[in-house]
């Protein structure tokens, strides 16, 4: 990694964020301050991650950052929606389908905008720090695990595993988004081995076998009944496997469907749905205090580690 190049990188896009929208400016650039409080290492890591990307990707820090606003843009109008109407726009999968994952054009800007957002925004990265510290917790390095990664989006969890756990066996990828799927090739690198690319829906998928872990990164609030997906992945854990779920509340965006009004909503739902959480860890996306947050409906990130309970 060159860090000069990637530090750079990053002033730019903060530079060229400040002139397109200057409101949104100070605050992430407080998140950044904040960010690197938390763990300096791990953002120099997660920023090269993200600087080589675009870097493959040959777009200019207007064009990314431009990415990044109209994602920001879409995320204000549903916010007001949502505060008028008490629910999301997009009613149901089919919807969401047909207004952004089969259209390129959203995916690309969607995509790209969320990827930065990993960096930018404080909850994000507190997530990022709580999945790499606790999957040194369950796996180490020379463990030979099978993967499965559910909806992957830009295949950000599973570059990380993949750099953590290097003696994988497999890792299987599937998403009913091509783009997706395009965008998670760029990310981890068509030369890995034993990758796997599925464009399917995952209640769908017959895998011939189990797996150590299986990754639910922000997916279930796409989903018309969240609780099905749970289920099928429940059993498609191994005895001792283990499954990494994250999901928000009151978080309005262009293809999030089902509502969860506050982190018990998730728990329930997950311990209804034949697992159990193991550990679980509830970042706002801002600065408040819990009773204001839960007042003003602020987007909080739940981020659980789970088994299966039919195993236990």
């Amino acid at each position: 990694m060159n860090k000069k190049e990637a530090d750079i990188f990053l002033e730019k896009i903060i530079r060229e964020i400040e002139i397109k929208d200057e409101l949104h400016s100070k605050r992430i650039q407080k998140d950044i301050i904040l960010i690197k409080q938390i763990d300096t290492v791990q953002f120099d890591i997660l920023l090269s991650l993200i600087y080589n990307y675009f870097k493959l990707l040959t777009i200019s820090i207007s064009e990314i950052v431009s990415d990044y606003l109209q994602m920001v843009t879409d995320m204000r109008h549903q916010r007001i929606y949502f505060i008028k109407n008490k629910k999301y726009s997009c009613e149901n999968q089919k919807d969401a389908f047909e207004k952004v994952y089969s259209n390129d054009k959203i995916m690309s800007y969607y995509m790209n905008g969320l990827l930065l957002s990993q960096l930018l925004w404080k909850h994000h990265f507190n997530t990022y720090v709580f999945f790499k510290q606790q999957l040194n917790e369950f796996f180490s390095a020379l463990d030979q695990i099978n993967i499965l990664d559910v909806g992957p989006g830009h295949g950000f969890y599973s570059h990380i595993v993949k750099s953590s756990i290097p003696n994988y066996n497999t890792i299987d990828l599937i998403d009913i988004s091509e783009a997706s799927l395009l965008m998670t090739k760029r990310m981890i690198g068509n030369e890995c081995r034993n990758m796997n690319y599925f464009n399917e829906d995952v209640l769908n998928f017959k895998p011939t076998k189990r797996y150590d872990l299986i990754i639910l990164g922000e997916v279930i609030e796409h989903l018309d009944n969240p609780s099905e997906i749970l289920k099928t992945v429940s059993h498609l854990l191994t005895p001792k496997g283990i499954l990494w779920v994250t999901t928000p509340t009151n978080a309005p965006a262009i293809d999030h469907i089902y509502l969860f009004n506050n982190k018990e909503e998730i728990i329930e739902l997950i311990q209804n749905s034949d697992l159990q959480v193991i550990t679980e860890k509830g970042f706002y996306s801002d600065d408040v205090s819990e009773e204001m947050a839960r007042k003003m409906k602020v987007t909080q990130l739940i981020c659980t580690f789970c088994r299966s309970s039919l195993t236990l």
